[in-house]
């Protein structure tokens, strides 16, 4: 019996122990050929190797302007606003490279145009007379008629209209230029885009600040930084109601008025104005008033570009409207006796006005080709 017992003991010990299968040794479950695969994560394109310089420092907005809210969406930074300066003046971002933004918008002529309108690449004309890109950062709506929420949806605007831009192709010569390719890796962390171009131009604009004329010191203290026929010009504007709808220190009040200008043309014929953005018939004929800020170098005037001289301006804005028969205007316009004197003195004062802008007229260096 305990021979039995023993060979029964030996027996089990040499049997192998049934043990669990572990995680290395597991049999692989059979794939099922139906079931969807995930999807690789895309590769990013590798940062480009140019060397860049530092960017230039934010240009402070000039003296007696105040600051504005930043954009929650695109916040501003040196970078974006360098790069915007540079694609503002530079045809390649057009469709042909034959129109850059700043042939409607010259610095010299307070970043306007010399042409009552301006044509578009491809040559069809504008509808209406190019106005300054100056202080566009105060506004909560853009162009003549208002139609734009936002600057960047301006920029968009623009350039595929006016430059006549395919996004998706100019995104795509900027991205095969190292250089450019660089600077929005380094504005952006990413390659240009049909979205981010917009977005560099919008920084630039939110930056191109004009300030601290004649006039502003002269507030500020400073009599002497105007002349005698300024500040009798000064004292006239506020008299004469002009004031209503030019109001300091921006001198526009950001809303829309008839002014009379194409009333003497057929209702047909005639530019909707704030209408094209409303739809709304009590709009026709209302434009956005536009800021007197050096307005002396920003000839010629009014929406559809008919005064060649700011004296023809100051014409119609004192007693020229009047003279149209038949004709309603906003009410805040009332015509004004004023001797020749008087309106020598207003465009004195509106000369006091010609301001300190962010950039200059200086240009930007452009990437090369």
């Amino acid at each position: 019996m305990r021979r039995a017992l023993t060979v029964a003991v030996l027996f089990l010990a040499a049997c192998p122990k049934e043990v669990p299968p572990s995680e290395e040794t597991k049999v692989a479950e059979p794939v099922d050929a139906g079931a969807p695969v995930a999807a690789a994560e895309p590769e990013q394109p590798p940062a480009p190797k140019v060397q860049l310089p530092p960017a230039p420092e934010l240009p402070l907005a000039p003296a007696h302007l105040s600051d504005v809210e930043d954009s929650k969406d695109n916040p501003t930074t040196a970078e974006k606003v360098a790069l915007g300066h540079q694609l503002f003046f530079d045809a390649r971002i057009s469709k042909d490279g034959s129109m850059a933004c700043v042939a409607c918008h010259d610095p010299a002529r307070n970043w306007t145009s010399p042409n009552a309108v301006d044509p578009k690449v491809g040559g069809a004309a504008n509808k209406r007379n190019s106005p300054t890109v100056v202080n566009l950062a105060y506004h909560s709506s853009w162009y003549w008629d208002g139609r734009m929420p936002t600057l960047e949806a301006v920029c968009n605007a623009a350039w595929k209209g006016q430059l006549g831009a395919d996004p998706a192709a100019v995104a795509a010569k900027l991205n095969g230029n190292p250089t450019y390719n660089a600077l929005f890796h380094r504005a952006f962390k990413e390659d240009a885009t049909t979205d981010n171009i917009p977005k560099a131009l919008a920084s630039f604009l939110r930056t191109l600040k004009a300030g601290n004329a004649a006039y502003d010191k002269a507030e500020a203290g400073d009599k002497k930084a105007t002349s005698a026929d300024a500040q009798k010009g000064w004292a006239l504007f506020k008299k004469s109601g002009c004031i209503n709808c030019h109001v300091p220190p921006l001198f526009t009040d950001f809303d829309f008025h008839d002014v009379g200008i194409g009333a003497d043309k057929p209702e047909a014929e005639r530019d909707p104005g704030r209408k094209d953005a409303t739809k709304a018939d009590a709009d026709f004929g209302k434009f956005k008033t536009p800021t007197l800020r050096s307005v002396a170098l920003s000839a010629p005037y009014f929406h559809d570009g008919r005064a060649k001289t700011l004296d023809e301006a100051i014409e119609w804005m004192t007693e020229g409207f009047a003279k149209q028969k038949g004709v309603k205007v906003d009410e805040k316009l009332k015509a004004q006796k004023l001797s020749k004197k008087d309106k020598a003195q207003l465009k004195a004062f509106l000369e006091s006005l010609n301001s300190e802008t962010t950039f200059g007229s200086a240009k930007p260096e452009l990437p090369p080709e």
